[in-house]
């Protein structure tokens, strides 16, 4: 069975560099209405890993607050200056009880939702991030299919609709699995297990596509300029044939088949018959 481990970081870890060693990446953008200090060189990162094929996906998510509309217009307005949502990215609401007002929240956690839905186009590309005590108590009433990162440190929360659980937050709980991971340390892990990299875009709503289109910019740009070039050499200049060749019997400039043709037919003509 495969199972997927992805970091996810703040302002409290050191940016992301290559040496990050998985396939899902999750990083945050803002706590209310203040932002992380890390999001722009670490969303500029992820974009460029995603592009590259080093990344499946990868999450940005914020800490829900009361005022959240600010906190959401406070998202959106940090990835639309860092270039806008890529094709990609997993907008996450995370939903703690610190620092929060205690009791169902339900109806300002799913106005967040669905403003994010709205603006990414796919309310898939949109989900949660609670332990269980604060997602029965701050979000008993979820939008249907709502897909979940549960937090629970040495024991799998198994909440509803989960794709992940975060295991631990390095400081131990990890059971063997790792307590962090280059070039952060100690730090937040997260396991989506039984599903690859992709499988767990895919529950997010985001198909990854492999082969000749994983190509990168480049590769695809050297791969246009040959096909361009071997079509040249078949067709000639503008597609209309090499004047070193000949021409055809309507004037027209042979392409390298025509001329191999015209070749072919010259060797097997009879010869003419001569008279004794």
């Amino acid at each position: 069975m495969v199972d997927s481990l992805f970091a996810d970081v703040s302002y409290n870890q050191t940016p992301v560099d290559d040496s990050y060693p998985y396939r899902i990446f999750s990083l945050r953008s803002n706590d209310g209405t203040i932002e992380d200090s890390n999001f722009a060189a670490n969303y500029a990162w992820a974009v460029k890993a995603t592009d590259a094929g080093r990344l499946a996906c990868f999450i940005v998510y914020f800490y829900w607050r009361p005022n959240w509309l600010e906190t959401v217009n406070t998202h959106r307005d940090m990835v639309t200056a860092a270039g806008g949502p890529h094709p990609r990215m997993i907008a996450m609401i995370d939903v703690e009880s610190g620092g929060n007002p205690g009791g169902d929240q339900s109806d300002g956690i799913n106005r967040a939702y669905w403003s994010l839905a709205g603006w990414l186009g796919d309310a898939r590309r949109v989900i949660g991030y609670a332990n269980s005590g604060d997602l029965y108590g701050m979000w008993p009433d979820r939008p249907a299919g709502l897909r979940l990162i549960g937090a629970g440190y040495g024991r799998n929360p198994m909440l509803p609709g989960q794709i992940a659980h975060q295991y631990t937050d390095g400081n131990g709980y990890g059971g063997g699995l790792p307590e962090g991971c280059p070039p952060f340390g100690n730090c937040d892990m997260n396991s989506a297990d039984g599903l690859s990299p992709e499988d767990f875009a895919a529950a997010c709503g985001i198909t990854t596509q492999e082969g000749f289109m994983a190509l990168t910019d480049d590769e695809q740009r050297e791969l246009l300029d040959k096909t361009r070039d071997i079509w040249a050499q078949l067709r000639g200049p503008d597609g209309k044939g090499w004047p070193q060749l000949g021409q055809d019997a309507q004037g027209a400039n042979r392409t390298p088949v025509d001329a191999l043709a015209a070749v072919e037919q010259a060797l097997t003509a009879k010869p003419p018959q001569q008279n004794s």
